[in-house]
């Protein structure tokens, strides 16, 4: 495998870790970054080694959020795009009708205070990110589901279209299944929901005319047939033109036939589409763990990172196998380290 990976571009990997004090809850992010780490690990692509250790060249929180109760443990979720300048977008607090960002334009050495987002009056709430090829910040409001687009990183925003996600029932989405345009200009909005009752589903939302129409394509279908729910789609598009959808899936078994141990299909399943999205591969287990965040580095390599413990892994066959499986250790490792990441590039250099 040839390594076109330039040392100067550099990984960015955030996620939000929960520090559990006497007062409460705090959301925090911390930021991590690599480029020689990175190199290191590709040596492990023609080997056995499926577990390995990853210390950081270097980390840090770039965002504490504040005192919450345990019902709003997940207030601070990171959603982490890149812009066509170069800036870095986060979504650091996506819930309610507040969000909160911050960024970076220096490769993300440093990073602003935090801006609220102001949103019009009936817009809910912004909970994934994607840019458009015009450089605007693009993001999903939900009830109802709809875009909204920023032309100023995400300060104020301006309504876009309904997404209309039928037939899926209380479709949503979320920070990690960031939305896509691709090429052609048409959008992907990665959904999940519920196809027959009680059961989720995951698939996708796609667009070929800025939003104005949509269809609804599925990548995972949860029913008593197989037993499983698939949900927390994440989606990455491919320079070969593909694309790669990786799902959280859980097996319910144990809730159909009674004294039956719970089942061993759990983990990160796998498809993928070679028509934008229209029709999707069989789902297959890739790795093991939950929500993920993925996205194809500058030599075409899929980063993904996932859950738990906080880990990394790495793809040179459109998500097929995985190599490097880089589990992120810290001095003081905590039960409750790690609960949502977002991996993005910082420059294309």
């Amino acid at each position: 495998m040839s390594n076109k990976f330039k040392p100067t571009t550099k990984i960015l990997i955030t996620l939000v870790f929960l520090i559990i004090l006497t007062s409460g809850y705090f959301g925090s992010i911390a930021l991590a970054e690599g480029g020689e780490d990175y190199r290191i690990f590709l040596r492990y692509a023609d080997s056995t080694v499926t577990e390995t250790s990853w210390e950081p060249t270097k980390s840090w929180i770039i965002y504490k959020g504040r005192p919450a109760t345990h019902e709003e443990r997940y207030r601070v979720i990171p959603c982490v795009v890149r812009m066509p300048d170069g800036t870095i977008i986060a979504l650091v607090e996506p819930g309610g009708s507040k969000p909160i960002f911050i960024r970076s334009t220096d490769g993300a050495k440093t990073w602003s205070k935090p801006y609220q987002g102001i949103l019009l009056e009936n817009v809910k709430t912004v909970s994934t990110l994607g840019v458009r090829c015009d450089g605007r910040l693009m993001a999903v409001s939900e009830k109802p589901m709809r875009l909204i687009y920023s032309s100023d990183q995400g300060r104020t925003w301006e309504m876009g279209s309904e997404i209309a996600s039928s037939p899926m029932n209380s479709a949503w989405v979320w920070t990690g299944g960031r939305i896509l345009e691709l090429d052609d200009g048409t959008l992907v909005v990665p959904v999940a929901g519920y196809l027959q009752a009680g059961w989720l589903s995951s698939g996708v939302l796609i667009s070929n005319d800025d939003g104005k129409n949509w269809n609804f394509s599925i990548i995972g279908y949860g029913n008593p047939s197989n037993m499983m729910i698939f949900s927390e789609p994440a989606v990455a598009k491919m320079d070969n033109g593909g694309l790669v959808a990786l799902m959280r899936t859980e097996d319910r078994v144990s809730e159909l036939v009674p004294g039956e141990p719970r089942g061993e299909r759990t983990g990160l399943y796998r498809a993928n589409s070679w028509d934008g999205g229209k029709t999707w591969s069989s789902p297959v287990e890739t790795l093991t763990g939950s929500h993920c965040s993925v996205v194809q580095l500058p030599d075409g390599i899929l980063l993904c990172g996932y859950h738990r413990s906080p880990r990394l892994a790495l793809s040179s066959d459109s998500g097929r196998s995985w190599y490097a499986n880089m589990l992120w250790i810290t001095k003081k490792p905590r039960a409750d380290w790690g609960w949502y990441t977002s991996v993005e590039v910082v420059d294309q250099t």
